[in-house]
């Protein structure tokens, strides 16, 4: 799958994510190295959310249905034997008697959360929520497979000659790459400003090459970004991937099927 998430970990959707949300707190957890996915189809979302193991939805109760009805689809997700997903609400709703349906009559098991007790709090009940659940599952950074987007492409230069190819995967502290050349990098060669374009936006990078396979005809080298690479190029490196990752959700609930 294009520009998928290639490590084993659980997904984070924000299911019609409030404005602080979309603006705040989906950089920082996609900093956080967090698989985030906003969506703003609760019918198609239902539909889809089985293909995921385990995932976590946050579900903003203050739009698109009325109090009783996110009550009961929310009851409905948690009841279906075909999900697996683990809710939470997220609102600006202070009634502290629709608090407790959440959590105490339905035991809502990622909490309730709201966000007029200040953006900073919120975040950090919902990182937490997200550390207690094993978001990250056995990864550390968040890789994506970019081997046919388009646009997404290296040069550097070695020995003399420019060198250019596909991006099969990154992160914000690696990458992988491929040559259709006979070009050969020993091990631990440091390669030094490397022009890395992301979907046209140019980054960037350096660093040792820490491994090799063959593939084909092409051989895929790893290589591990510096680490002082400057701040802006992993804000770069993140923005890419939670892009990448936002454009293929939107496609996924674009192609499912109410019926």
């Amino acid at each position: 799958m294009n520009g998928s998430n290639t490590f084993d970990s659980k997904v984070v959707f924000f299911l019609y994510p409030h404005s602080v949300i979309k603006q705040e707190l989906v950089k920082e957890l996609v900093e956080n190295e967090y698989a985030v996915y906003q969506v703003r189809d609760h019918q198609r979302l239902r539909k889809l959310i089985s293909e995921y193991q385990d995932p976590i939805v946050f579900v903003n109760i203050d739009e698109a249905l009325k109090d009783n009805d996110w009550f009961e689809y929310i009851k409905e997700m948690m009841e279906s034997d075909d999900n697996s997903a683990m809710l939470g609400v997220v609102t600006y709703n202070e009634d502290k008697s629709m608090a407790e349906k959440y959590l105490m009559d339905l035991m809502i098991p990622c909490g309730y959360v709201i966000l007029k007790l200040g953006l900073e709090q919120s975040k950090k009940i919902i990182l937490k929520t997200l550390e207690a659940n094993e978001a990250k599952g056995r990864r550390k950074y968040l890789r994506i497979d970019s081997s046919e987007l388009k646009n997404t492409e290296y040069n550097f230069n070695f020995n003399g000659s420019l060198r250019s190819g596909i991006i099969r995967d990154i992160s914000s502290v690696g990458m992988a790459f491929s040559t259709t050349d006979d070009v050969n990098i020993p091990q631990n060669t440091v390669l030094s400003d490397m022009q890395v374009k992301l979907k046209g936006k140019l980054a960037r990078v350096s660093g040792p090459v820490i491994g090799r396979r063959a593939e084909g005809n092409n051989i895929i080298y790893v290589l591990l970004f510096d680490k002082r690479t400057d701040p802006a190029t992993k804000n770069r490196i993140h923005s890419f991937i939670f892009e990448t990752l936002q454009e293929n959700i939107e496609k996924k609930i674009a192609d499912t099927k109410l019926n």
